[in-house]
């Protein structure tokens, strides 16, 4: 029986009821259908790699006994220049620190006016 247990009763959830619940939310979200269930394990270990965890790590969570089997995360595991090279690119530049600051006035009746 190809089931696990759910965190809230230990009972076993089947297979095909995890696949229909699945069908019926990719159907309710107006997705195509022929994503599988097992995608998602996909999309967490490319999307984890990205976010440069490291790939034995990885390779932990996804429950792989053999690195070779995590290594297909490997392309989209960020290099080290890479990061750098990415937050360089959308660094806001400081202001410069003479920069004219427009002088404002509190005037009668509570407002707030340029001076």
């Amino acid at each position: 029986m190809s089931s696990s247990p759910t965190p809230t009763t230990a009972a076993f959830i089947l297979k095909a009821n995890i696949a229909r619940r699945f069908r019926l939310a990719l159907k309710n979200a107006d997705i195509d259908e022929s994503h599988r269930f097992h995608d998602l394990r996909h999309t967490f270990g490319t999307h984890m790699a990205a976010a440069g965890v490291p790939l034995r790590t990885l390779q932990e969570w996804m429950g792989h006994r053999d690195l070779t089997t995590t290594q297909r995360y490997a392309d989209y595991a960020p290099s080290e220049h890479e990061g750098e090279m990415v937050a360089a690119a959308f660094a806001r530049p400081a202001p410069p620190r003479d920069a004219a600051r427009p002088q404002l006035a509190v005037v009668a009746g509570g407002s707030i006016a340029p001076r």
